[in-house]
C-alpha cells in the first residue's frame, strides 16, 4: 500500500493537476480497503448510501431467536409477519401493550421493557411459540392468570414493577427456567410455590422483603444460579448446600449472620457475595471451594484476620473487603 501511494504522489506536476491526483489517490485507498477487508467485516457498509440493498441488511435488528420487529421497522414487518420470532417495544412509554405484537404468531420472545403498562392483555396465551417475556420496570401491579397461561414460558424477568399480588399458579409454569422478580411493593409476597419449578437454572429475586429462602429449594437441581441480594434473610437453608452444580450464589444486603461447613460441597461455585451481612467468620471449609473465583465480603462484620484466612485458603480467589461492581 504504501509503495502504490509513492507512485502516485510522484506522478510529475505536469501531467495531473493536484485536485485530479487527490481523487487518484483516495480512489486507490477505497479499493485497497475492499479488497483487502477481512471476511465477516462489515465497517465498510457505514459508507455506502443509506438506499444501499447491503446497508439496508446489515441494520436488520436480530436477536438470538431471529430477525426482531421494532417501531421503526413496523410497517415493513406487518407484510411478513410470520418471519419475525422478536419483538422489542422498550422505552417508548407506552401506556399500553401493543396491539400489532399479536399479528406476529411466531414470536418467541417479547421485551416492553421501560413502559408505563399497567395490565397485561389475556391474549399473551396466543402466543403458542412464547419462551422469554421481559417486563422490567413498568407499572404492572399483578402478575397472574395471563402469564400462567403461557404454556411454552421459559424467561420471566418482571424487576422494578409495584407488584402488589404474584399468583400462586406461578408454580405450575413447569417450562420455566429463569425468573427475575424485583424491586416490588412491601405488601407483596413472593409465593413459596415458586420454589416447586425443579427446572430452574436462574432464580433472582430482589429487594422483595424476603425472609427466608425456603428449604424446597433443595429440589431444583438443575439451578446454576441464585440471587437473594436485598432482602430481610436471616439463615441459609441446608439444602442450598447440596446443589452441587450451582456457580453463582449472592447473598448481599441481607441479615445472614453465620456460613455453615456444609458450604464445601459446593465444589463448583464461582461466586459467592455475602457483603452487608452481619458475618463474623468464615467456616475452615471455604478452602474447599477450588473453583471459587471471587468472594465478595466487603461491608461484612469479618475482621482483618478472617479476610487474611480467606486469602490464604484461597489463593486463586479474588477475596473482595472493598466495594466492587462485581455482585
Amino acid at each position: 500500500m504504501r509503495n502504490s501511494i509513492v507512485i502516485v504522489l510522484l506522478i510529475p506536476k505536469v501531467m495531473v493537476r493536484p485536485i485530479l491526483k487527490f481523487k487518484l489517490i483516495v480512489a486507490f485507498l477505497s479499493i485497497f480497503y475492499f479488497a483487502t477487508a477481512q471476511p465477516g467485516d462489515k465497517s465498510y457498509l457505514k459508507q455506502l448510501s443509506p438506499t444501499s440493498k447491503n446497508h439496508k441488511i446489515n441494520f436488520i435488528p436480530n436477536s438470538k431467536f431471529g430477525p426482531v420487529v421494532t417501531l421503526s421497522n413496523l410497517p415493513e414487518a406487518l407484510k411478513n409477519p410470520s418471519y419475525y420470532k422478536s419483538a422489542r417495544f422498550t422505552n417508548l412509554n407506552l401506556n399500553e401493550f401493543p396491539d400489532q405484537i399479536f399479528v406476529f404468531l411466531n414470536l418467541e420472545e417479547i421485551d416492553v421493557s421501560g413502559n408505563n403498562l399497567r395490565i397485561i392483555p389475556n391474549k399473551l396465551n396466543e402466543l403458542k411459540n412464547l419462551k422469554e417475556l421481559h417486563l422490567n420496570n413498568n407499572r404492572l401491579s399483578s402478575l397472574g392468570a395471563e402469564i400462567t397461561s403461557c404454556e411454552k414460558l421459559e424467561v420471566l424477568q418482571i424487576q422494578e414493577n409495584p407488584l402488589v399480588s404474584i399468583s400462586k399458579e406461578l408454580g405450575n409454569m413447569h417450562t420455566m427456567r429463569e425468573i427475575t422478580i424485583g424491586e416490588i411493593d412491601r405488601n407483596c409476597s413472593v409465593p413459596l410455590e415458586l420454589w416447586s419449578l425443579k427446572n430452574l437454572k436462574k432464580i433472582k429475586i430482589t429487594n422483595a422483603f424476603l425472609t427466608e429462602i425456603p428449604a424446597a429449594i433443595a429440589d431444583l437441581k438443575f439451578l446454576d444460579e441464585l440471587c437473594v441480594a436485598h432482602n430481610l434473610i436471616t439463615e441459609i437453608p441446608e439444602g442450598l448446600y447440596s446443589l452441587k452444580s450451582i456457580t453463582y450464589i449472592n447473598l448481599g444486603y441481607n441479615k445472614i449472620k453465620s456460613i455453615s461447613p456444609s458450604i464445601k460441597a459446593l465444589e463448583n461455585l464461582d461466586y459467592l457475595g455475602i457483603y452487608y451481612n452481619p458475618i463474623t467468620l468464615l467456616p475452615e471449609e471455604i478452602g474447599n471451594l477450588k473453583n471459587l473465583s471471587f468472594l465478595s465480603c466487603w461491608q461484612s462484620k469479618l475482621p482483618q484476620s478472617e479476610i487474611v484466612k480467606a486469602r490464604l485458603k484461597l489463593p486463586d480467589a479474588q477475596v473482595q473487603d472493598t466495594e466492587t461492581d462485581i455482585h
